[in-house]
């Protein structure tokens, strides 16, 4: 599952890109995707004839089976090609008209990650206290040696930029290093370490029964919260309950918008991968492991990988186990990945392929460059609408009716 990003050139959006697993797919306004296969962290070949029922590689070889899902990797709520929030001062007025009696007074809680979503929520939640008084309580929890140090210098930096406390938390370095050493890495469907990042949050809710905790999600970042977040849309709400949901109808643009004109883009970004996460995540795509931010303990990490290798992988070498990374799948699912990739560079030919260095630059682009012109919209809830819309009729890019190419 991904986030789809504008796609500029020329300083205009042409299409969209998105990465995940071992994929990335490219789509243009009318829908047409070509999807491509990470052989290498620098190459991907185009794979698109090569999908059974266009939604899965396998292919056959002497050697058996080989499997990847790759349209399911990438599936993705559309692109918004709008703003939501033009004026963030006038959008925090809308806020405040709508939610200020319900949070005035009251325990705001933020679960911070340094990522694009979570500053842009601060930076509204920062901007809306001028509006409405609240007490504003920001954690950070910091998973030691999987997550680069330079995360917590970031954090600080944006602590100091805002003006805001943050209170920074770190899983335990003993529990987290007896877990690497005796379950290997976290892999896809087995994080054990995102337990350290909600065990904190959940036992302040629990203390504080009247305590209001913001869910920085957004209604494209993903196709579970677009489904989820849709409902609550439909029924135009921010807060329900004890969850406030302030920037869920943010467009990806808006977000880039807010957090570079506060000038807090996480180096990440500015490194051409799509999302902050540990360095180590098991749900990067293999691009994003061109180039490592520091780790505090690299040996540790190389232990835990020949470890590992020897375990569960050696019907392979320790050098394509680490050059892959195919820690992040399972020992099951990562065989048949190989063997895919093995048989796609032997039938690549002269198929399309992309560059390591090409997806970082299409990536960092949003971040660097001025903005790309977008529609207006009158109201938060458009934004939901055109992504319905969109999304029924199964293409990747929203954009207003008088927009549309």
């Amino acid at each position: 599952m991904t986030e789809l990003y504008p796609l500029i050139e020329g300083g205009r959006v042409v299409g969209v890109i998105g990465s995940g697993g071992d994929a990335t797919k490219i789509c243009g306004f009318s829908g047409g995707c070509r999807y491509y296969l990470w052989l290498s962290v620098n190459e991907a070949v185009d794979v698109t004839s090569l999908l059974a029922r266009g939604r899965v590689l396998e292919l056959k070889g002497p050697r058996g089976r080989s499997f990847a899902p790759i349209t399911s990797w990438l599936a993705s709520p559309p692109y918004v090609h709008a703003r939501t929030v033009p004026d963030l001062d006038e959008y925090a007025r809308w806020l405040a008209r709508s939610v200020g009696s319900e949070i005035r007074g009251r325990r705001i809680l933020l679960g911070f990650s340094g990522g694009k979503d979570s500053v842009a929520a601060l930076i509204t939640l920062v901007k809306l206290m001028e509006y409405v008084s609240f007490k504003l309580h920001v954690m950070y929890i910091h998973i030691p040696f999987l997550e680069s140090p330079r995360n917590v210098r970031f954090i600080e930096q944006v602590s100091r930029r805002l003006g805001v406390e943050i209170e920074v938390l770190e899983a335990p370095r003993r529990d987290m290093k007896s877990l690497l050493k005796w379950k290997g890495m976290p892999r896809r469907g087995f994080r054990f370490c995102t337990v350290y990042k909600a065990k904190p949050m959940r036992k302040l809710r629990k203390e504080d029964p009247k305590l209001i905790e913001v869910i920085g999600d957004r209604l494209t970042e993903s196709p579970k919260r677009f489904e989820r977040l849709s409902k609550a849309a439909i029924h135009r709400v921010v807060l329900v309950g004890r969850k406030f949901r302030p920037t869920y109808l943010y467009t990806l643009l808006d977000v880039v918008d807010i957090v570079r004109r506060h000038g807090l883009v996480h180096p990440d970004y500015l490194d051409g991968v799509p999302r902050v996460a540990c360095s180590l995540c098991p749900y990067k795509a293999l691009h994003e492991f061109r180039r490592l931010p520091e780790l505090e303990d690299l040996d540790l990490i190389e232990q835990v990988w020949e470890k590992m290798w020897k375990k569960w992988y050696s019907w392979t070498s320790f050098d394509v186990f680490r050059s892959q990374h195919l820690w992040r799948f399972s020992a099951i699912l990562a065989k048949p990945l190989l063997y895919a990739k093995e048989l796609v560079a032997e039938k690549a030919g002269d198929a399309d392929r992309l560059t390591g260095d090409y997806v970082e630059k299409a990536y960092r682009r949003v971040w660097v460059e001025p903005i790309p012109k977008a529609p207006e919209l009158e109201e938060p809830w458009t934004a939901a609408e055109l992504a319905l819309r969109a999304w029924k009729k199964k293409l990747p890019i929203a954009v207003p009716e008088q927009e549309e190419e």
